[in-house]
């Protein structure tokens, strides 16, 4: 079939290049033709362009980016959403679109239309309770009446799109019951699909590779390291990260941290608040590209994953976790996002705990040479047949199998 598939997310984005552009090959493996549309980040866009032309030439893929409106606002987004509009129908009628696959939710609604406007079966990349997701995140605050009536006008066409979806995609088993309920939908036309990882990418951290990259960030090679991935919003409880390690430096003279994040501004004025004593000189900070993440990540014993457990939350699955799997690094988090408890659970990849208990933390620093004995070969065998870039392109491919 040649199949729309349309992101608000750039493939020249660190989320492109992990969770877009590997889906995207995949599909275009099993396909006729693949038109994807993206929205690009203007200096972006301008550095990798030709680079991303070039190595999608090997695949039947055909790229038509956009550029991403920065600093407009709201009125950005509508300028947006309208040439999404108009370039996603121009395709629709020059390519005989079959399948339009549609990643997220404004995207969703002009999957929507081509449908109404075509033959094209839609297939909805739901990746989460996106409306709820913009409280959280704290983009609408539904004390002012315009967040709120956005809010209820979305949560509308979130229910528009899931009833008149062909097939819906989401992150999590935990959200499937509730998807069905907001969209009236069967079960049968939801798949799960974590977000995974590429298992060839992130190769096993072998002591070799702790003791390069620990030497690169000049952390001790005999320190038991506290890792962090990922950014500093307020929703990711960076000040339970920072009281753990704190309270970990008390315990273990040879405790150090480590975060991985585009953040540092933000990393550094927490230090400045909670890092006293000279405790900063055990806190490392690294900004990075995510190819080059797969040769950090082995300076971490093991990474903490502190995520407020909302609602929204039900429907999150941290591609981090993922990526430490495959690079046999156990994960310390917290209950109450996604399928991460379970996950932990079956695969023994870590230590689930309440980041506001302080028992609970306590414990868990008494622990942490039995959590850091779960990761290894052993971890990133177990996790790979389901958090493994094989286990999403196979997932993909029975999506597109029921449409036919």
């Amino acid at each position: 079939m040649t199949i729309l598939y349309i992101t608000y997310d750039g493939l020249l984005d660190p989320l492109g290049s992990s969770q877009i552009l590997p889906y995207v090959k995949s599909i275009s493996k099993h396909q006729d033709e693949v038109v994807v549309v993206s929205f690009e980040k203007y200096e972006r866009l301008l550095q990798g362009k030709d680079t991303l032309l070039s190595e999608l030439q090997s695949y039947s893929i055909k790229w038509k980016p956009l550029r991403f409106t920065k600093g407009l606002g709201l009125m950005g987004k509508f300028w947006d959403l309208s040439r999404m509009y108009l370039m996603s129908i121009m395709i629709a009628f020059k390519y005989n679109i079959e399948v339009v696959h549609a990643r997220g939710h404004p995207p969703a609604q002009v999957g929507l239309f081509i449908k109404r406007i075509s033959n094209a079966k839609f297939i909805f990349d739901f990746r989460g309770l996106w409306v709820d997701e913009r409280v959280d995140k704290e983009g609408w605050n539904l004390d002012y009446l315009f967040h709120r009536i956005q809010f209820r006008y979305f949560k509308r066409v979130e229910r528009k799109l899931l009833m008149h979806s062909d097939h819906v995609v989401v992150l999590t088993h935990k959200v499937v019951d509730e998807v069905m309920k907001l969209g009236t939908i069967k079960k049968s036309r939801i798949t799960v699909i974590p977000c995974c990882a590429d298992y060839n990418l992130f190769n096993l951290a072998i002591n070799t590779h702790k003791i390069d990259s620990r030497i690169s960030l000049d952390i001790p090679l005999d320190a038991f390291v506290l890792g962090y991935l990922g950014s500093a919003g307020k929703m990711y409880m960076l000040d339970e990260f920072f009281r753990l390690f704190i309270m970990a430096t008390k315990v273990r003279k040879d405790c150090h941290a480590f975060v991985i994040t585009p953040d540092t501004e933000r990393l550094k004025q927490l230090m400045d608040r909670y890092l006293k004593n000279g405790l900063s000189d055990k806190f490392h900070i690294r900004s990075s590209s995510h190819k080059e993440v797969p040769t950090l990540l082995p300076a971490m014993d093991l990474m903490v994953s502190f995520i407020s457990p909302t609602y929204a939350r039900m429907g999150a699955s941290p591609t981090k976790i993922a990526e430490c799997f495959a690079s046999g690094i156990p994960v310390v988090a917290n209950s109450g996002v996604g399928d991460v408890e379970q996950i932990l659970d079956q695969l023994d990849g870590g230590w689930v705990v309440d980041p506001l208990s302080e028992d609970g933390l306590m414990k868990t620093i008494q622990n942490l040479d039995i959590i850091g004995t779960k990761g290894g070969r052993r971890l990133r065998d177990v996790s790979r047949p389901t958090l493994g870039l094989e286990f999403a392109t196979k997932s993909y491919q029975s999506v597109y199998e029921k449409l036919v």
